[in-house]
């Protein structure tokens, strides 16, 4: 093809000639820009103006157009921290914000609280039942013949309280004199003794050998002298006390100790009756020939109950050969007596019987025969009263009555089955019920044999040999006023609906009058949760009151339908009100 030759390009208009600005030295430049100067001081030095060349204009239609601006407000001056004292910086003021009602926004509402909705209680009508009338309370006395069968759960900040004598403080044990109301043994909740004499005005800590002056543990488990057993003389002249050394540590004085008032004597005033020589490498056994046992522990001590006599029935454990066994002491002032361990016979159980002329035996003797015996003071010249293995039963912890009858528990079948014991006569029949509902851990009689205190899995259970009435009387021990205690009877011990006479009223709704609050599934705090109630929750009544653990307990329906025991009063104050 013919290429069509492009017209010739056309000039382009010549560009203007640009107008240079004009040239300002940095003074001239300040004072149009409105710039103030610092003023120069002695010790100030002149900043240098180092003027910066502006480039060269290539357009002489642009022109520079300065806008006046306000003056700056005049600078304060602040003084600068002193070399001593400071960062050698300025001080700076921090601004404060401007509300913002100040700059014309809108006043904010603040929102309002959320209200839970608590629905009321559909009462269930199975539940209601008309007001029963109130239990019936067996009085029980806690007599001074009684009052040491027990252990104690009072602690610190708590009173016991006992006839007209009161210990504020924690007690575990307590032994009140034979004839003088006023005088007391008791331990401590770190199983230290305290005793009062007749005569004295105050009680005092024991400080005489094992202790001394200023002996201090932190807690009974950390007590190597920790004591588990305090007995009066029949004549209340003297007092024993058992020493049972935690496991774990080892103590020589380990075994039973007793008091005199004597004090003439380098050795006075206690001295030990047996060494205990538990196991093999403890230290008691380097301090003592053994008799017919290598190793044993003391488990029960009873003084003749002939006033002066110096005779103590000791009980003692045979490890190796898993069974009982008794021995006679003597409460002498001879510091080297318990350097030899007495003869050991081979019975279960004894028990002096109140003349003191005898010893009633149980369970076991050496031949493995199980009966019920009587022995002299020597633990010889036996005459069985029951034979318990030609009935089938096994018997223990046999005691002769002042009216001359037997009281024993037992059982029928073996010792070992691990079931509970009965009260039983000496002629082999039940008096009670089974008690608790396992095997004995601890049975303590009544000093006049009226009844006996059997400890089943940390619970005391009292049963009178005259009627075989049982009560659990665990929580009258943990801080007791026993002249004026009762215990409920087995049979009323946890209404079926609200008693008589009460605060409330079958079905009465109720409002939760604190923050929180649990329901349990029986009136106990050891009982297991339910669930949790808020103030405000309604719930609907529908037994009680029932006193457990120092609570008045209730039993409720809530509005999710939920039953369960609730506390009445904590602290003092109600945890449930009307609406």
């Amino acid at each position: 093809p013919t290429l069509t030759p492009l017209p010739a390009p056309q000039a382009l208009p010549a560009l203007p000639t640009l107008t240079p600005l004009p040239t300002f030295n940095p003074t001239e430049l300040a004072e149009l820009l409105g710039i103030v100067q610092p003023t120069a001081t002695a010790t100030d030095s002149p900043p240098t103006l180092i003027p910066t060349a502006l480039p060269a204009a290539t357009d002489s239609s642009l022109r520079l157009t300065l806008i006046p601006t306000a003056p700056l407000p005049p600078r304060t001056a602040v003084p600068l921290p002193t070399a001593s004292g400071g960062d050698g910086g300025l001080v700076r003021q921090p601004a404060l914000p401007t509300p913002i009602s100040l700059l014309g926004g809108p006043t904010l509402t603040p929102l309002p609280t959320a209200t839970r909705f608590q629905p009321t209680v559909a009462v269930n009508p199975n539940l209601l039942s008309v007001p029963i009338p109130p239990p019936v309370y067996q009085p029980l006395s806690f007599s001074a013949v009684g009052a040491a069968a027990y252990e104690y759960e009072v602690g610190l900040g708590q009173r016991f309280a006992y006839e007209d004598v009161q210990i504020d403080g924690g007690v575990l044990l307590f032994a009140p004199h034979p004839s003088d109301a006023n005088s007391f043994l008791s331990t401590d909740q770190n199983a230290l003794l305290w005793y009062r004499l007749p005569g004295d005005a105050s009680r005092r800590m024991l400080t005489d050998s094992p202790f001394f002056q200023g002996f201090a543990v932190p807690s009974r488990d950390e007590n190597k002298n920790r004591i588990v057993e305090i007995d009066w003389s029949a004549d209340g002249q003297r007092f024993s006390f058992r020493i049972d050394t935690p496991s774990g540590l080892d103590n020589g004085a380990a075994g039973v100790w007793f008091w005199q008032p004597g004090n003439d004597l380098a050795t006075d005033p206690t001295y030990q009756i047996i060494r205990d020589c538990a196991a093999e490498g403890d230290n008691p056994c380097r301090f003592v020939n053994p008799s017919s046992a290598r190793f044993w522990r003391t488990v029960d001590v009873q003084w003749s109950p002939q006033p002066g006599s110096s005779a103590v029935l000791l009980t003692l454990q045979l490890p190796e050969e898993g069974r009982n066994a008794l021995a006679v002491g003597a409460a002498v002032r001879d510091a080297g007596y318990a350097n030899q361990a007495p003869p050991f016979v081979r019975y279960d159980y004894g028990y002096w019987s109140a003349d003191g002329r005898e010893i009633i035996v149980s369970g076991r003797r050496e031949d493995g025969r199980v009966i019920i015996g009587a022995v002299d003071g020597g633990l010889a010249g036996e005459r069985v009263l029951f034979d318990a293995s030609a009935r089938g039963l096994w018997v223990e912890h046999a005691v002769r009555r002042p009216n001359g009858e037997i009281a024993a528990l037992g059982r029928a079948g073996g010792p070992f089955d691990g079931g509970p014991l009965a009260l039983y006569d000496g002629r082999g029949s039940a008096l009670s019920a089974a008690i608790g509902s396992a095997a004995p851990d601890a049975v303590r009689w009544y000093a006049d044999r009226s009844a006996a205190v059997v400890v089943v899995q940390d619970r005391q259970y009292t049963v009178t040999v005259d009627g075989g009435q049982i009560s659990d009387t665990t929580d009258l021990t943990r801080n007791p006023s026993f002249s004026q205690s009762t215990v409920q009877s087995a049979d009323a011990l946890i209404p079926a609906g609200v008693i008589q006479g009460s605060a409330y009223y079958p079905g009465q709704q109720l409002r939760i009058a604190i923050p929180n609050l649990n329901i349990r599934q029986a009136p106990s705090i050891n009982a297991p949760l339910m669930g949790g109630l808020v103030a405000g929750d309604y719930v609907a009544v529908i037994a009680g009151p029932y006193d457990s653990d120092g609570y008045p307990w209730w039993k409720v329906q809530t509005a999710a339908n939920l039953v369960g025991w609730i506390a009445g009063r904590i602290g003092g104050a109600a945890t449930m009100h009307s609406f």
